[in-house]
């Protein structure tokens, strides 16, 4: 445990410690820490920065089966920093793939290679480090060069986004196995993340220049960790209408944790009425949607559109409820059942022309409302309590 500074005494010894076994130990003097952000004398932030170009299938086959597991104190180091390159390269290369509709070879290789666990261990890595390392750095390090310092918090993001790109696929998720359960809590982490805070606080707008002149190096850092904190929650979203999608591959204790110890149902009806992903541009007032991994402006053609985001969430809900065997699972309590009728408000012609799967899910919520249990759960009960 990470216990307080005494006054005159600097970091706390268990603080102390971790940062002498990073090689951090010398930070008041940077040489420690520049060992391990590979700084040179005289070099600038071009040393590190990433030529991305799509990977050959021989290269991506060294990469990925050179994936390995890092302990906490080795997160920074010259390893893990050659690691972080390559599941960058794999990141870029598997969206090219995918936006082009090439052979996706950068998702076969991981589940041949059976990495999928890898990549959901990194992931719980790095999310655990920027909680109790982080804090204990950034105050030291804001005065080095900005990209460095950068990337471990960045690191997230690209696994978190390979991790999107691979569960698309049912094998991906097959593969992961018992893995996912973590994965499910992690995600659920962020949701709660998300609905705990405020819209404008999730993404800060700059108004100008003469703000972002104003920061010290401490705050720029916490800007970019927020920015990045947002973007890992909206990847989150489409990980978990993935594995609603595939529920079937999936071990059991996943669907236990969504509906039972989590209540993910919960969590993704006031998503949906919170809608992040949406926001009032402060400066010019135009509506902006976050889509692609940005903000874009909504034209008035697209008005009535529905985001990508909002989209996944209502699919998420829909897998879920229109689910025989999740139906069965889900006890129906006075206030769950309140919460999955709220929905029926945002069900228009408008949202089904564009989703019309949701009419079933509309007919469903009607349904509960008059009978106040889901249709059909009594065989969903059966099938969950019938031996495999």
């Amino acid at each position: 445990r990470f216990g307080p500074s005494k006054p005159g005494r600097g970091l706390p010894a268990a603080s102390a410690r971790l940062l002498a076994a990073m090689g951090l130990d010398e930070l008041d003097g940077e040489p420690g820490l520049d060992s391990i952000l590979g700084r040179q004398a005289g070099g600038g932030d071009e040393e590190f920065a990433m030529t991305f170009e799509d990977l050959t299938p021989f290269e991506v086959e060294y990469f990925v089966r050179d994936l390995k597991e890092f302990k906490l104190e080795d997160v920074g180091g010259s390893a893990w920093l050659t690691q972080h390159e390559k599941t960058e390269k794999l990141n870029w290369t598997a969206h090219g793939q995918a936006k082009e509709g090439h052979d996706e070879f950068v998702v076969d290789q991981v589940n041949m290679s059976e990495k999928m666990p890898t990549l959901i261990y990194d992931l719980i890595l790095i999310e655990v480090w920027k909680e109790r390392i982080w804090p204990l750095l950034k105050a030291r390090i804001a005065k080095l060069s900005s990209l460095r310092t950068y990337i471990p918090v960045y690191h997230e993001a690209t696994v978190v986004n390979l991790l999107e790109i691979c569960l698309y696929h049912r094998t991906s998720c097959e593969e992961a196995g018992d893995a996912l359960v973590d994965l499910v809590d992690f995600c659920i982490r962020k949701l709660r993340y998300v609905l705990a805070t405020p819209n404008d606080q999730l993404v800060r707008q700059v108004a100008s220049a003469k703000e972002v002149a104003q920061w010290d190096g401490v705050k720029a850092l916490d800007e970019q960790f927020v920015e990045c904190e947002f973007q890992v929650c909206m990847c989150v979203i489409s990980i978990l209408r993935f594995l609603t999608d595939h529920r079937v591959a999936v071990p059991l204790a996943v669907t236990t944790r969504l509906l039972e110890t989590h209540d993910v149902l919960l969590l993704l009806v006031p998503l949906m009425e919170k809608a992040p992903w949406v926001r009032k541009n402060r400066i010019n007032g135009n509506i902006e949607k976050f889509e692609e991994h940005k903000w874009q402006i909504v034209g008035r053609e697209d008005e009535g559109r529905l985001p990508k985001l909002h989209t996944q969430v209502w699919l998420t809900i829909y897998n879920l409820v229109m689910d025989a065997e999740c139906r069965g699972r889900y006890e129906l309590t006075s206030f769950r059942r309140e919460n999955l009728l709220r929905l029926r408000r945002y069900i228009n012609e408008v949202v089904v022309d564009q989703l019309p799967p949701l009419t079933n899910l509309h007919r469903t919520l009607e349904e509960l409302s008059i009978s106040g249990q889901f249709t059909g759960a009594g065989q969903g009960k059966a099938a969950a309590g019938a031996p495999p």
